[in-house]
């Protein structure tokens, strides 16, 4: 398969980190220059954007690893699957993958652009690889521009600013130590081997945190084992059936709370805001306000699908996960307050939909 990405990119280091595990063979592509023939194929210019070698085009890591992980289990490969069996382990494992996909992507962001040394040597591999081939810019100033669009759009634009900057700062130190007091039980968040929450958590930890140079030394410093797994999951192979926790124990309930408390709560006010035609809104999280953050009707849709994935647990699971964690942000997984719906992918065709942006066009609009 042919993966359109970026060697920096967040979600195409999820994808490529199950890819290894699996054993699938991928070939890298630039995206920057290919515009017309992803959007063609996939209805986005997104990373990763997939073209498999039967001609179908994939796009959205999250759908991409579910249908990837189903057709290997079919292919006998069996045992190794990523999704856990246990009901209740396979939600809170996607709990942990949606957090990772849509809450961490701002500290994450805002750490990769708001620090010098790592706005620079971001902006510079981003040149080297995505855009220096197609010589469409001189060095100098495709530098500047990267770096102008991404902190203008993706940081100042995604709400962080002087007021709501210590609180983002502080989301990736929680996730940190949330992680940290995990992996010094067992090598993986779940068990003795990765399941889609170590997938998801590579997203933001993989290709931002541990790369980057400011964030990386905090995670040298301050979770060693984190720093330790990241390695661990990008090198492990799919094994023997894995060995997982029998129940949540109570450090995988504090990043559950974190979880709800972050993501939970974004979902619930981002619905809101779709439902009343905003295109930007303030947005409470732990007591923190992002100001004229942008509404998203693709967080819709993954609150949508989190909420499909609760519906189908029997009340025995719904009882178990409802008391741990126990917070008034998980109320949206039975609650939906009345809020519209996303109205995208109702054929339920991802990833091989024609796909939509986070936001708008790929920023987030001025």
């Amino acid at each position: 398969m042919k993966v359109y990405g970026c060697k920096i990119s967040y979600y195409t280091g999820k994808l490529e980190a199950y890819l290894r595990y699996r054993g699938i063979a991928y070939e890298n592509h630039p995206t920057v220059g290919k515009e017309e023939k992803l959007i063609a194929g996939a209805g986005a210019v997104q990373m990763p954007v997939v073209e498999l070698d039967d001609g179908r085009w994939m796009t959205d890591s999250t759908p991409m690893l579910a249908w990837l992980d189903g057709e290997q289990e079919r292919a006998e490969k069996k045992g190794c699957g990523i999704y856990p069996e246990d009901p209740v382990l396979r939600f809170a494992a996607l709990m942990i993958e949606d957090y990772a996909y849509e809450w961490l992507w701002r500290p994450a962001m805002h750490y990769r652009w708001s620090y010098r040394n790592s706005r620079n040597y971001a902006a510079q591999a981003i040149f080297e690889d995505i855009v220096e081939p197609q010589k469409l810019y001189p060095r100098w100033l495709a530098i500047w521009m990267i770096k102008r669009r991404q902190l203008g759009g993706f940081v100042k634009g995604d709400g962080v600013n002087a007021k709501s900057r210590a609180h983002c700062d502080q989301t990736y130190l929680k996730a940190l130590d949330l992680m940290e007091a995990i992996l010094a039980k067992r090598p993986y968040l779940l068990g003795d081997a990765p399941t889609i929450a170590d997938f998801g958590m590579m997203g933001p930890m993989f290709r931002h945190f541990a790369m980057d140079p400011y964030p990386a030394e905090i995670m040298r410093q301050r979770a060693p084992g984190v720093y330790e797994w990241v390695a661990r999951v990008w090198n492990t192979e799919a094994g023997n059936a894995p060995k997982l926790v029998d129940k949540i124990d109570d450090e995988l309930a504090a990043l559950l709370k974190e979880c709800c408390e972050t993501n939970l709560a974004q979902h619930r006010q981002n619905a809101e805001a779709l439902g009343e035609e905003l295109g930007r809104f303030d947005m409470i999280i732990q007591g923190t306000t992002y100001e004229q953050v942008p509404s998203s009707r693709y967080r819709v849709w993954c609150l949508e699908e989190l909420r499909r994935e609760w519906n189908v647990l029997d009340e025995a699971a719904q009882g178990n996960l409802k008391a741990c964690p126990k917070t008034p942000e998980a109320d949206i997984l039975w609650d939906d307050g009345g809020f519209a719906p996303s109205n995208y992918d109702s054929e339920r065709k991802a990833p091989f939909n024609k796909a939509i942006n986070v936001f708008g066009d790929g920023v987030p609009p001025k």
